[in-house]
């Protein structure tokens, strides 16, 4: 499948798909430095708020849920009409070009997607180390892995498609 026809300097299909699993793949590293902190250093609970059955019980089902809202939420916020209307903030230089654009507004989606995605998995990770719990670590970051093959968008489309609906926008 051809390259789409963003300018240049704008991200492609390929850079944005290592992007993501690069963000979503940072609990699992934060997983590992907390598992060898617990064996090496005896780390131990900071402030345990509750049991670990409740800990156990509540990441479970808040990591469940959002592996069956994940595909919604990523269609939701990288719909390409969405994208399209969506205004860029900060943006001092106008892009001229559609697909510089486009690439430009999809970059922006797939960031508040990872942002929403993410959320279960860092308030894990908070819980994680308040008690000490390197098995729970690594198993989130195994979930946010499957989360990130499970949604991830196809790049190539939602840019061609967002870069239409910008032209048929005006």
């Amino acid at each position: 499948m051809p390259e789409t026809t963003v300018g240049a300097g704008a991200p492609s299909a390929r850079q944005l798909s290592v992007l993501w699993f690069t963000v979503l793949s940072a609990p699992l590293l934060i997983g590992v430095a907390l598992a060898l902190m617990v064996s090496m250093t005896h780390f131990e609970a900071v402030s345990p708020l509750f049991s670990k059955e409740i800990l156990w019980g509540a990441a479970l089902a808040a990591m469940a849920v959002m592996l069956l809202a994940g595909r919604f939420i990523r269609n939701f916020v990288m719909a390409p009409e969405r994208l399209a209307r969506r205004p860029l903030q900060g943006s001092k230089a106008k892009l001229s070009e559609s697909g510089a654009l486009a690439a430009a507004k999809v970059h922006v989606g797939m960031f508040v997607t990872l942002g929403m995605l993410d959320a279960v998995s860092v308030a894990i990770i908070a819980a994680c180390f308040m008690h000490a719990d390197a098995d729970l670590a690594l198993l989130n970051g195994v979930y946010t892995l499957v989360l990130a093959v499970v949604t991830k968008p196809d790049f190539g489309v939602a840019l061609r498609e967002t870069e239409t609906a910008l032209r048929r926008q005006g």
